[in-house]
């Protein structure tokens, strides 16, 4: 101890560092004279301005690194000579004093469990002991255990043993706030000010105590309760304005307080950052807690003039406070209080009027006056100035907040034709008032931008007696954002004052006292006028970015906002659409060329609605105004491809707009089919045709095939068009055959196509345009195939021959381009044309529509195999249509036939997977090809174990009652899952064998896993409330569990093909849950076995070599520790007790609980791990909560529980006070805790 102390004492070069660093009156830079109104009268040197800033920025941050060094240095353990070396120096000895900190915390921890326990037992006797019920003997009993603690922590301290001395000083704490909730609980005054006046007893003894006897705890509670007196007598003082003091009162308590810890911070050894941090938030805290105060319904008439002197109080704490932790926080907060101190003021200073007049011009004009004021004043040292003024510019902001809110709101109210906004806020005097305080904004904010800049270069010189500085210009960079650091730092409020140049604007425009023509006229001047002046005045056009853009912005804001106003008269709309489009032209030049693009592409866009608004003006239908502007696009895009002038990318902004109007006609096509469609259609088909062709040049690759994807729909809509048109009735048995022709005739000619675009627009380019018809062929082949099933005029009829005429088509395709695909699609529509027999047969079941294509398939698939062809995929297609949607019908419909067939089916395939592999090893004759049968083997065994669920499925529905079950219903759901589980383990071994050895099929631990799994959920729904069943399933559990085990035990060292840990386990939870659900069993019959198979599990794997690559899959082999070994079954263990002792409290069940926990904290102890240690000890406070919200006494008796704890209490706490004071002598469980593992 007195190494310790003696070591505390030793002045180090760090510290002398930190103090001259701090030091804010001696001259950094001369080291001799004294600083003086930020200036050194010595040297001459000036700190004032950006560069103070930035220097005592960076003096805090050296500070901070050398705390940080020497908190590191202090943890750095010294093991202790050994006997035979020479005597060990001084200090050597010294440092070795300190080594015990290192397991500090595990000791702590045993103390506070400890030391908590018996305290909830106390608190149990006190207070849920039913025979208990006298007041004054229960204040008795408290404060005796309040003394007992405190008394033990003084005593604990005495012997050296201070980690368990703060555990035991803490919970002291606990009973010392009871004994003032006592106090308070007796005053027949006001309970407030008597926990007040005993709250500032109990922490003036508190702080007296810990500064005697090293308590650090105990500083810091008595910290934090000096911090809350103020506020507690305001809520026990008269009146709610009292409150309102309270609060304030607590912040600068909260402040005195960090400033007085520095006189007994060498009494601890360090900083006392802990509780300077504390009660930094409780100030953080009670600031905005004293304006919410102002807030109650008694307070709301309170004088403005209070605000004020709130604010200004607020200021000058914060100002204070900057020599507190969080500096640059309290430096802002002080910028932001002194700003809106101005803000406040012309409110409480002038009278009462309308709202809506004056408001939204005083309040900004006084933020900008108080931001000009406040910048301009010298501040202290300890204030940082970048951070002040940030503060302050945040205050501008939110006195901005309302202005700008009125001006987004009346320019809405102008665009929507609302009236009434916000008081009738559109009248012209409204709009002139957020005009004036938008106009205050646009100029006061550069104002202080250049007020900021002239200041900075003057505080960079020195006085007439300085050395002379070298004659340079100081570079600013332009990225600093550091508000009040340099010149730049604030330039970016002078850009701000742009963009509320433009919503001044904005507003003006909105002023409803001009007529509607003259607010056009007026908004776009203004944008015109923009545009030129950013693309005609030199200065303006090479100017800084940030000028530029809002000037650009607010342009193409009051174009966009003429616009919508242009539409409230439709006499307005195409003159001034005329002028809109050319006010756009005008904005453009103020861009880059490069980006003009756009500019055009919106202006022909405006140009085109401007053209649909004309038509429909001289009473042309919708239809055809879709058309005619679609046509009309379509000629100019025509147009535009073959005009050279026109470049890239203006022509492709022409041709998307030009694709807006055909998609809108495309649309209507669903609704509306006229020769109109067909004209507009035909020339998109032409510019389609145009793109494809053309040999222009910046014609991209993507736009030529989407051209190409164009053709043929374009073909099809006009052909659905044409017959609308012509044909007298439904159009659909004479349109949809013959688009079934067009892709009979385009599916088998499109290599002929690509053979003739290839020498104009090169192989490339026509292989894509071949794949973009062809994509384009095969979506409207589905289409016509989908129109063809759902028009009640096409009927089953149409379809077949649709489907017959695609068929055809398609094996014209396989034969000519021998396209793979045309083949499944030839399958496809066939099969189609077969099911349309079907379905004009009357057949309605699914089998029939299923089963023979995906036999004929399989079959196909197969032969192909034999003659070494790629027909697995097929084959494997087959099996996969043949057996998936019935198991999906079965799980649906039923009946059980079905799931029977594929249950059947399934044998039968594991059954054909074994014979392919038989047949594989024949050799000669008609075999001679046989052996390539074998690839088949993997999707055989593959859909058998498909096949084989639908045992699981019929399970399922049996026990929901779906279907008819027999009597044993468990029994025939097992049985029902034997049954497929047989085939699918069968199949499982053969998709191993049938693999490669070096697979990963054949090193997959999943191919048992739906063999378990269908016998699993095969039972589980077959739960009743009966015994035989519950225990039945509470065996199966057991099975599964003892599954668990045996896989960790086959993975000791060795690979295992079992399917992984947590997938068996998985299996079992849910199988316990199952078996619980009848609740005729407490749950501690599955969760103790779920926990103790899954620690058994964990335990065969604690003393194995860890691997290095680790995995959910192969838990638990290879993974190091008791945290992934011990945790699990520990947590599954514990947990179901935890939660059940809130649903279903019993005494038994929450001893049993805390006698789990202290055996695992035993355990850990002894066997050093970590994870039942730690779990144990997370678990003591968890079960003692939920003791609690259950209310002792109800379903927890109060005598056996306190018992229990105190008992369980003083044996941590023995353990604990034990192994710290046999921590010098050997190692022990503090000292080995450190290699837990």
């Amino acid at each position: 101890m007195s190494g310790v102390a003696t070591r505390t004492r030793e002045p180090l070069w760090s510290e002398v560092a930190i103090r001259r660093l701090l030091d804010t009156t001696t001259c950094p830079l001369c080291g001799r004279g004294q600083v003086l109104s930020e200036r050194c009268r010595q040297c001459g040197a000036d700190f004032a301005g950006g560069v103070g800033a930035e220097l005592w920025d960076a003096s805090q941050s050296a500070v901070t690194a050398l705390r940080a060094r020497q908190a590191v240095l202090d943890r750095v353990p010294v093991v202790a000579p050994r006997p035979v070396a020479p005597p060990v120096a001084p200090p050597v000895a010294v440092r070795a004093a300190a080594a015990p900190r290192s397991s500090a915390t595990v000791q702590s921890v045993l103390a506070v469990a400890g030391a908590g326990l018996v305290a909830v037992a106390a608190i149990v006797f006190t207070f849920f002991t039913p025979d208990l019920t006298d007041r004054g003997v229960r204040n008795a009993i408290i404060a005796t255990v309040t003394l007992l603690f405190l008394g033990g922590a003084r005593v604990l301290v005495g012997r050296g043993l201070r980690f368990s001395a703060e555990a035991v000083g803490a919970l002291g704490i606990v009973f010392v706030a009871l004994d003032v909730a006592a106090v308070a609980e007796i005053s027949s005054d006001s309970p407030w000010t008597a926990a007040a006046i005993g709250t500032l007893l109990a922490g003036a003894a508190l702080a007296t105590l810990a500064v005697r006897f090293g308590i650090r705890v105990w500083l810091w509670c008595a910290s934090l309760a000096l911090a809350c007196v103020p506020v507690m007598f305001g809520f026990g003082g008269p009146g709610g304005f009292a409150g309102v003091l309270g609060w304030l009162g607590t912040a600068v308590a909260a402040s005195l307080l960090i400033e007085a810890r520095r006189f007994v911070a060498a009494r601890f050894g360090g900083r006392l950052r802990a509780e300077g941090v504390t009660l930094s938030i409780v100030q953080l805290v009670a600031l905005p807690l004293t304006f919410a105060a102002t807030l109650t319904s008694e307070l709301l008439s309170l004088s403005m003039w209070t605000y004020v002197g709130l604010f200004a109080a607020v200021a000058v704490l914060a100002g204070f406070s900057a020599r507190h932790p969080w500096s640059g926080f309290w430096s802002f907060a002080a910028g932001g209080a002194a700003v809106m101190t101005f803000v406040v003021l012309p409110v409480a200073a002038l009278p009462r009027v309308e709202i809506t007049t004056w408001l939204p011009a005083v309040i900004p004009l006084a933020g900008v006056i108080g931001l000009l004021v406040v910048g301009g004043i010298p501040l202290p040292s300890a204030v940082r100035r970048s951070a002040f003024l940030g503060g302050a510019i945040v205050g501008v902001a939110v006195s901005a907040v309302v202005t700008s809110a009125m001006s987004a709101g009346i320019v809405l109210a102008t665009l929507l034709g609302v009236s009434g906004f916000i008081g009738d806020a559109t009248d012209a005097n409204a709009v002139g008032g957020v005009t004036v305080g938008l106009a205050a904004l646009a100029v006061g904010l550069p104002a202080f931008s250049w007020l900021q800049e002239r200041r900075a270069p003057r505080s960079e010189q020195v006085g007439a007696d300085a050395p002379a500085l070298p004659d340079a210009e100081p570079t600013i960079p332009e990225s600093s954002v550091l508000l009040g650091a340099a010149p730049i730092g604030t330039r970016w409020l002078g850009y701000l004052g742009f963009w509320y140049a433009g919503l001044a604007a904005l507003t003006l425009v909105s002023t409803p006292a001009i007529t509607l023509w003259g607010r056009i006229a007026i908004g776009l001047a203004l944008a015109v006028a923009a545009g030129a002046a950013v693309s005609g005045i030199p200065r303006l056009r090479t100017a800084n970015l940030a000028v530029r853009v809002p000037v650009v912005v607010s342009a193409h804001a009051l174009v966009a906002f003429t616009a919508i106003l242009s539409w409230r008269d439709p006499e307005l709309v195409v003159g001034a659409g005329v002028a809109i489009v050319g006010a756009l032209a005008v904005i453009s030049l103020a861009l880059p060329a490069r980006t003009r693009f756009v500019h055009v592409g919106v202006g022909y866009a405006y140009a085109l609605v401007v053209f649909a608004t004309a038509l429909t003006l001289q009473g042309v239908g919708a239809l055809a105004v879709v058309c005619l502007t679609t046509s009309a696009g379509a000629l100019v895009a025509i147009a535009a491809t073959f005009l050279s002038r026109v470049g890239a990318r203006a022509w492709y902004a022409i041709l998307v707009v030009t694709s807006v109007p055909f998609v809108l006609g495309i649309v209507q096509v669903v609704f509306e089919r006229s020769g109109w469609t067909a004209l507009s259609t035909g020339l998109i088909f032409a510019l389609a045709l145009t793109l494809v062709i053309t040999s222009r040049p910046g014609l991209g690759i993507a736009v030529r095939s989407l051209a190409a994807a164009v053709l043929v729909p374009s073909v099809a809509v006009v052909v659905v068009c044409l017959g609308a048109q012509l044909l007298a009735g439904s159009g659909s048995p004479v349109v949809l055959p013959v688009i079934a022709v067009v892709v009979a005739i385009v599916l088998p000619t499109t290599d002929t196509v690509r053979r003739g675009l290839a020498p104009r627009i090169g192989e490339h380019d026509a292989v894509r345009v071949r794949l973009a018809i062809e994509a384009s062929t095969l979506i409207t082949t589905a289409i016509a195939v989908a129109l063809a099933l759902v028009r009640e005029a096409a009927g089953l009829g149409t379809t077949f021959l649709v489907l017959t005429i695609i068929g055809a088509g398609a094996v014209a395709a396989g034969l000519t381009t021998r396209r793979r695909y045309a083949w499944w699609l030839a399958g496809a529509a066939f099969t189609g044309a077969l099911w349309c027999v079907w379905g004009i047969a009357g057949v309605t079941e699914i089998e029939p529509y299923l089963l023979p294509p995906a036999v004929a398939a399989a079959l196909v698939g197969a032969v192909l195999t034999a003659r070494a062809k790629r027909g697995v995929p097929l084959y494997t297609a087959g099996l996969a249509v043949g057996i998936v949607p019935l198991l999906a019908l079965s799980a649906v419909d039923g009946p059980p036939a079905r799931a029977l067939g594929l249950i059947g089916a399934s044998w039968l395939l594991v059954a054909i997977g074994f014979a392919f592999g038989a047949v594989a090893r024949r050799t000669g004759g008609m075999w001679r090809h046989a052996w390539r049968l074998r690839a088949l083997r993997i999707p055989t065994f593959a859909a058998a174990v498909v096949a084989a669920a639908a045992s699981a499925v019929q399970g399922v529905r049996f026990g929901l009652g779906l279907d008819t079950a027999p009597d044993a219903l468990f029994l025939t759901c097992l049985g029902l899952g034997l049954l497929g589980a047989v085939p699918a383990a069968l199949s499982a071994r053969g998709l191993r064998t049938s693999a490669l050895p070096t697979s990963a099929l054949a090193r997959s631990r999943w191919l048992a896993a739906p063999a378990i799994a269908y016998v699993a959920v095969a039972a589980w729904a077959s739960i009743e409330r009966d015994w035989f069943t519950i225990w039945a399933m509470w065996s199966l559990m057991l099975v599964l569990l003892a599954l668990v085990v045996v896989t960790s035990w086959r993975a000791r060292g060795r690979a295992t093909t079992l399917p992984p840990v947590w997938f068996a386990f998985t299996l079992a939870f849910v199988t316990a849950v199952v078996a619980w659900s009848p609740r005729e069993l407490r749950v501690e019959w599955f969760s103790l076995p779920l926990g103790a198979f899954l620690l058994i599990a964990g335990a065969l794997h604690l003393k194995t070599d860890a691997s290095a690559r680790r995995t959910i899959a192969s838990w638990p082999a290879g993974w190091p520790g008791s945290w992934p070994l011990l945790g699990p079954g520990l947590v599954v263990m514990l947990s179901a007790s935890i939660a059940a002792t809130f649903t279903d409290p019993t005494t038994w069940r929450a001893i049993l609980v805390i006698a789990l926990a202290l055996v695992a904290i035993l355990v850990g102890s002894g066997r050093r791990l970590a994870a039942p240690f730690l779990i144990g000890i997370v678990v003591l406070p968890v079960e003692n909560v939920l003791a609690f919200v259950v209310q002792i006494g109800r379903g927890i008796e109060s005598m056996p529980w306190w018992i229990t704890l105190a008992v369980v209490g003083a044996v941590l706490l023995i353990i604990a006070v034990t192994y710290e004071r046999r921590d010098g002598e050997s190692a022990g469980i503090a000292a080995r805790l450190r290699d837990l593992g």
